[in-house]
């Protein structure tokens, strides 16, 4: 007895077998975009939180710039402005500066010729409140010990007047602002005459207040390993601190005057004039992913309100 032969005719298995290779592409195909997609997100995840930080510390300067203590005073004097220039701090210029390309070097390194900088000064840290100022000493007795040091930048305000100068020496309580290599004169009064002896004298009166004055600094320039560039923030005459690596571009823009339009740092008639900061911050692409991240999706930008300005 004959049995008929049973399974699949070529045809048949043509077929299963395009449908097969079918499947598999498109279930390639589906993991491959998920994954891709995945791969994106996760350098975005970590390009955000590459510029979270930094954002966060950079914000924060710029709301605090020309913060003088008391009331912010108008009338400021700064007795280290001659004896001391070119350092970062040696020019209050109330409290912002703006440095369109290429900016100057900030404590002897020089920024990337192509992108903005900006200089941010504010009086910081715990204020003292003062018991006793004798302009023949040059001393001012606080009411508790300090954590200044000789060398440091200061800020000494009341209701009228602030007058930025370099501790001479501190003992306990007691700071003094001696005229030397770091004061132009003894003095701490309004107007600022740097005469290399007393200048124009001014007595503070008890409860006036005694502070740090920060100057930061924020500048692009080749990061520490030398293979990109480094959003770098640095304080006073620190060391840099590299804040943000793979920068791509750094720019910068302010509001400022009654037209209360964004203009570049050359275009700023008057920096106290100068309401708030717009920035503009690019990263790198990943190695392998320059096609892939555009550079909207890299880009971070942002407008910052000085807290000390009308």
């Amino acid at each position: 007895m004959n049995r008929k032969a049973s399974g699949f005719t070529l045809t048949e298995l043509m077929v299963a077998l395009v449908l097969g290779l079918f499947v598999t592409g498109v279930t390639l195909n589906v993991y491959l975009s998920a994954d891709k997609t995945a791969r994106l997100n996760q350098q975005l995840t970590v390009l955000n939180e590459a510029t979270r930080s930094g954002y966060s510390l950079l914000a924060q300067d710029i709301r605090r710039a020309g913060y003088s203590g008391c009331g912010n005073s108008v009338r400021l004097v700064n007795v280290a402005q001659d004896a001391v220039a070119g350092q970062n701090w040696a020019v209050w210029n109330d409290g912002i500066e703006g440095f369109e390309q290429p900016a100057p070097a900030f404590n002897g390194v020089t920024p990337n010729e192509a992108m903005d900088a900006i200089r941010l000064m504010f009086a910081a840290g715990r204020s003292y409140a003062v018991l006793n100022h004798d302009t023949a000493a040059t001393s001012v007795q606080l009411n508790t010990s300090v954590g200044f040091a000789a060398g440091d930048l200061l800020l000494l305000c009341d209701e009228t007047l602030s007058s930025i100068f370099v501790a001479s020496a501190v003992a306990d309580d007691t700071v003094l602002h001696q005229l030397g290599a770091a004061n132009c004169t003894s003095g701490l009064g309004f107007p600022l005459l740097c005469d290399g002896a007393t200048g124009t004298v001014r007595q503070f009166s008890t409860n006036a207040v005694l502070m740090r004055l920060d100057s930061v600094s924020w500048y692009v320039a080749d990061s520490a390993d030398g293979q990109a560039l480094s959003l770098y923030r640095v304080l006073n005459n620190a060391e840099a601190e590299e804040v943000v690596y793979g920068v791509e571009d750094f720019q910068l823009a302010f509001i400022s005057g009654p037209n209360q339009i964004w203009q570049d740092a050359d275009s700023v008639a008057d920096w106290a004039d100068v309401l708030a900061v717009r920035v503009s911050l690019v990263l790198q692409s990943p190695p392998g992913m320059e096609s892939e991240l555009a550079a909207a999706s890299r880009t971070l930008s942002y407008s910052v309100h000085l807290r000390n300005r009308g």
